[in-house]
């Protein structure tokens, strides 16, 4: 070979290396400058409400194709429920779960238009709730005021009372000192009950320990996930009060505004899908949920009469429903249009997707 031929052969290969070199660095560039994102939330990873934002956080991941990944607190391992909110607000966390309506409940008035005896369908209230927040800017604002942006939100399942007794009528509830936030604390005030404002997490030790009488404020499928079948002797639907809260998954501004658009586009896409993803996983959730009781056998499921639910509502309703239009109102809002709207658009999706909820399941399954 002639010394031209052979110099030749030699740029050739110098260029090739220099090019597989240069590939490997631009692929160690990609992957150094994923974007981390932290994530925390107060339920533990076998609650439904942390499954579904892990499952939105994998999706994520894999359409962006690692562009964006995602550190997750889980349990309160960051934050409890009241600091999650705030800590997103300054970025001490950047994405965030917990229900802001009920811990920064005058900071978010309008997220706590779920209240009782609209519906125990917990699918509905989902598409209702993300629907009316794409389609209200007061209800966007809200969350902007407070600088985060809201991706979706999760309709609870619905409220149930476990107890160290029976409560089958509404007598029962006199005196009896039950954990409990939100609405139903107002509701069950008002029906004669001590509430008592306890974390969801101290509460389980204290029923079980009877320090309480009682645990509410406690969607089904909550209470399953932290446990409570395995040792209270009773669970009530306390009169049927259904849902009354959303889960509100979130994110900083600060940070979502420095996300390439292209990101922002697919995190927006995924947050969509969110609604279909939930009610296609809820009736197998509640399904198991309802199975673990039958299989532990400790807790006696009491569902009131008709009569008695009659009883429960017309004492506990209105008055509730006036508290919040009341806030509504007092931060300029036109609490009853706003009500009539959510209520509205919960009432296309009742029953669509054939949610029954758990305490109900459970007495068809037991006949």
């Amino acid at each position: 070979m002639s010394s031209t031929k052979r110099a030749w052969s030699l740029k050739k290969r110098v260029a090739a290396s220099l090019a597989v070199a240069g590939m490997l660095l631009a692929g160690a560039g990609t992957a150094h400058s994923a974007e981390t994102l932290s994530y925390a939330t107060y339920f533990g990873a076998n609650d439904p409400l942390v499954q579904v934002d892990t499952w939105f956080m994998k999706e994520v991941e894999k359409r962006t194709n690692g562009a964006v990944k995602f550190d997750t607190f889980l349990g309160g391992a960051m934050f409890g429920g009241p600091e999650i909110y705030p800590g997103m607000s300054r970025r001490a966390v950047d994405m965030g779960m917990s229900v802001p309506a009920a811990f920064q409940p005058t900071d978010y008035v309008l997220s706590n238009v779920t209240l009782p005896y609209i519906t125990d369908d917990s699918v509905a209230v989902t598409y209702a709730f993300n629907q009316l927040a794409q389609k209200s800017p007061a209800l966007q604002k809200e969350y902007a005021n407070q600088n985060v942006k809201l991706l979706y939100a999760l309709g609870f399942s619905e409220n149930t009372i476990w107890s160290t007794k029976p409560i089958r009528k509404v007598e029962d509830l006199k005196g009896m000192r039950i954990r409990s936030v939100m609405s139903i604390a107002d509701g069950l005030k008002i029906l004669g009950a001590v509430p008592v404002s306890m974390g969801f997490g101290d509460a389980v030790g204290a029923l079980q320990r009877q320090v309480i009488d009682g645990f509410s404020s406690a969607p089904f499928l909550t209470s399953i996930s932290v446990g409570l079948h395995d040792f209270a002797p009773y669970v009530s639907d306390g009169g049927g009060m259904g849902v009354y809260a959303v889960s509100s998954t979130s994110i900083n501004l600060d940070t979502w505004k420095k996300l390439p658009p292209n990101v922002q586009k697919v995190m927006e896409e995924v947050a969509a899908k969110v609604p279909d993803h939930y009610a296609a996983i809820m009736d197998g959730m509640v399904d198991k949920a309802v199975d673990a009781v039958i299989a532990a056998g400790k807790t006696q499921v009491v569902l009131m009469s008709v009569e008695e639910k009659a009883r429960v509502r017309d004492a506990v309703a209105k008055p509730l429903w006036d508290k919040w239009l009341m806030a509504a109102n007092q931060r300029g809002i036109d609490g009853s249009a706003f009500l009539d709207q959510y209520r509205q658009l919960v009432s296309e999706h009742v029953g669509n997707h054939n949610y029954l909820p758990g305490l109900e399941r459970y007495a068809k399954k037991k006949k």
